[in-house]
C-alpha cells in the first residue's frame, strides 16, 4: 500500500514551525547560523553575494541560548528522579534503563525536559517491542523474551501531525504520524531511510520514501492497547493541541539580535582595519576590470586595485588618496553587544524568579514561602507526564496501578525570590561598572544557585582565556582616528561626513 499524503503536516505543525527553525538554528551553533544565511542575518543592500559570504563567515554566534536552556533544564534533574516507594517493583526496574539505550530515567528526563523547554513542548512515546505471538503468549513468555516497555523520545519537530477527540471532557488521541530517519549501511556506502510512523487507537502502520519519492508501507499491526501511548509536555502555555509558545522564545530573538550586531560589529573592525582609497577627477574604466567570483556583471566598472597594479588618470586635477575610519561606531557597537549580553542574562533568570500568586502587597510576604518559580511549576508538571508514562508502561505489563501507588518525585526545591532577582540586577550593574571582581561575581551567582555546584570560577577563566578576545575589544590604530584626511594633504576637498562601515555604501 502506498500514501503520497502520508508525510503532510498538520496545520499547527506549520503554526509552530517557524518558532522551531529559529531554535534548531541557535542549538545548532555557527554552523547552523551560517547555514541558515539571510533568514536570520540580512544581507546589506547592494552588498554582493561575495561580499555577504565573506561577512557571513567572519560573524561567530555567542550561544548564551544554548548554555540557558542546558542550565535550566539541569536544575530539576540535580537530584534523580524517583518512583514512590509503593510503585510495583516491575516499573521500578525500567528506571536504571529507561529507554533500552542504558539511560537511566534522571539522565533520559533532562535531555527530554531541555527539548521541550527550547520549543515550547515535546512528546515521549512508551512503545513496546514487536514479538512473534505464536512464541510469546504469557507475562513469562515476555519476561523470558525480555521484552519490555520503553520510552522513546519525539523531538517536537518530528510529530508531523495529531488529531484528537473529546470523550466526556477527556481528550484522546486519534491519529499520530511521527517521522524517523535512519542511515542504514548498503554495502561500503550508506544511504539515508526516511520513514512516517502511524498510529491509532486500534492499529500502527509504518511507511518509507522510496526511491521515486512514493510512501510505501512496510509494516503494521494491532494496536494491543486500545489507545495511542503518547506522552506530551507542554513547557509553555498551551494554545491548543500541539501549539504553545517556546518560553524562552523572547531569549531567542535577542539572541539573534547579538548574532546580527556581531557581526556587523566583525565587519567594521575589518573595516577599521584598512584604509579605503578614494578618488577624484577620475573616469572609472567601462568594462573588463575588476572581474572575481561574482562574474564580471557585478564588477564591470570598478577599478582594480593590488600590489601589482598601476593606477592612473589622464585628469591633471585627479589624484587618489586613503579615507581612514574614525573608530566610533566601534565603541558603539561592543556597547551594543555588551547591552544586549545583559538583557540575554536577565531573560534567562526569568523563569528562576519565584512569584507569588497573590497579587496584593500585604499577603506576597506572607505567601513568599509558596510562591513558585515557573521552572518549578515545569518540573512539577514534568512529573506528572512522567507518571503518566509509566501508567502507560504497566498498561503494557497488564498490571493494574492506582493513582496514590504511582507517584514520580522530581526536584523542585530550587529558584529564585524576586528579592534574589534585585539582588542579581545589584550583581549585574556592579560588575558591569568594574565595582567588584569577577572571582566576586561568579561566587555570588553560585551562592544564590545560578550557577551549578560544581562551577569551578578557575577552569572557567582558562576556558574563557582559550577562546581569544571578545569581539570589540580591538581598537584602531592611532592614524585611523583622522576621519576623512589625506595623508599630508590635510581635509579632503568636497568630502561629506564618514559613513559608518558595515551599512549600506
Amino acid at each position: 500500500m502506498a500514501d503520497s499524503k502520508v508525510n503532510a503536516p498538520s496545520s499547527a505543525y506549520k503554526a509552530m514551525l517557524p518558532d522551531w527553525q529559529l531554535v534548531l538554528d541557535l542549538m545548532g551553533g555557527t554552523r547552523a547560523m551560517r547555514e541558515a544565511g539571510e533568514r536570520h542575518l540580512p544581507r546589506h543592500p547592494r552588498e554582493t553575494k561575495r561580499e555577504y559570504r565573506a561577512r557571513l563567515n567572519r560573524t561567530f554566534l555567542f550561544n548564551f541560548f544554548s548554555k540557558v536552556v542546558g542550565s535550566l533544564a539541569a536544575k530539576p534533574f540535580g537530584k534523580p528522579v524517583r518512583l514512590g516507594d509503593a510503585s510495583p517493583q516491575e516499573l521500578r526496574v525500567l528506571t536504571d534503563d529507561v529507554d533500552r539505550q542504558g539511560h537511566d530515567v534522571t539522565a533520559w528526563a533532562r535531555a527530554v525536559f531541555a527539548d521541550g523547554l527550547a520549543k515550547g513542548f515535546t512528546h515521549f512515546l512508551v512503545d513496546f517491542p514487536v514479538v512473534d505471538p505464536k512464541k510469546v503468549q504469557t507475562l513469562e513468555d515476555e519476561q523470558r523474551a525480555g521484552a519490555r516497555p520503553y520510552f522513546v523520545h519525539i523531538p517536537a519537530e518530528s510529530l508531523v501531525a495529531a488529531y484528537a477527540e473529546v470523550v466526556d471532557g477527556v481528550e484522546h488521541l486519534t491519529h499520530v504520524r511521527i517521522h524517523q530517519s535512519e542511515v542504514r549501511r548498503k554495502g561500503y556506502d550508506e544511504e539515508m531511510v526516511q520513514r512516517i510512523r502511524v498510529l491509532e487507537p486500534d492499529k500502527w502502520e509504518v511507511f518509507e520514501r522510496t526511491e521515486d519519492n512514493a510512501w510505501k508501507s512496510v509494516a503494521s499491526g494491532a494496536n494491543q492497547l486500545g489507545f495511542i501511548p503518547l506522552v506530551t509536555w507542554y513547557a509553555g502555555e498551551r494554545k491548543g493541541l500541539m501549539q504553545t509558545r517556546p518560553p524562552l522564545l523572547d531569549l531567542a530573538h535577542k539572541n539573534v539580535e547579538h548574532w546580527q550586531s556581531s557581526s556587523d560589529q566583525r565587519h567594521v573592525l575589518t573595516v577599521a582595519r584598512f584604509p579605503m582609497l578614494a578618488a577624484s577627477g577620475i573616469t572609472l574604466p567601462s568594462g573588463g576590470e575588476g572581474q572575481g567570483d561574482d562574474g564580471p556583471s557585478e564588477n564591470r566598472g570598478k577599478l582594480t586595485i593590488g600590489p601589482s597594479t598601476l593606477l592612473t588618470t589622464e585628469n591633471p586635477q585627479g589624484k587618489f588618496y586613503y579615507v581612514e575610519h574614525t573608530g566610533a561606531a566601534i565603541a558603539a557597537g561592543r556597547q551594543d553587544l555588551e547591552d544586549l549580553k545583559d538583557e540575554m542574562a536577565a531573560l534567562g533568570i526569568e523563569l528562576l524568579v519565584k512569584r507569588s500568586g497573590t497579587p496584593t502587597a500585604t499577603e506576597t510576604s506572607i505567601n513568599e514561602a509558596k510562591s513558585q518559580s515557573e521552572l518549578q511549576a515545569m518540573a512539577e508538571s514534568f512529573g506528572d507526564a512522567l507518571e503518566l508514562g509509566f501508567h502507560y508502561a504497566a498498561r503494557w505489563l497488564k498490571i493494574q496501578v492506582p493513582d496514590a501507588s504511582l507517584k514520580v518525585q522530581v526536584h523542585t526545591d530550587f529558584g529564585l525570590t524576586e528579592q534574589d532577582k534585585q539582588d542579581l540586577d545589584v550583581l549585574f550593574k556592579a560588575r558591569a561598572a568594574r565595582e567588584i571582581s569577577r572571582e566576586a561575581f561568579l561566587g555570588e551567582l553560585k551562592r544564590r544557585g545560578v550557577l551549578a555546584p560544581d562551577f569551578d570560577a578557575n577552569l572557567d577563566a582558562e576556558s574563557l582565556g582559550s577562546e581569544g578576545p571578545a569581539l570589540g575589544t580591538f581598537r584602531p590604530a592611532p592614524s585611523a582616528l583622522g576621519a576623512g584626511r589625506a595623508p599630508g594633504d590635510g581635509q579632503v576637498p568636497g568630502a561629506g561626513p564618514v559613513v559608518p562601515a558595515g551599512g549600506a555604501a
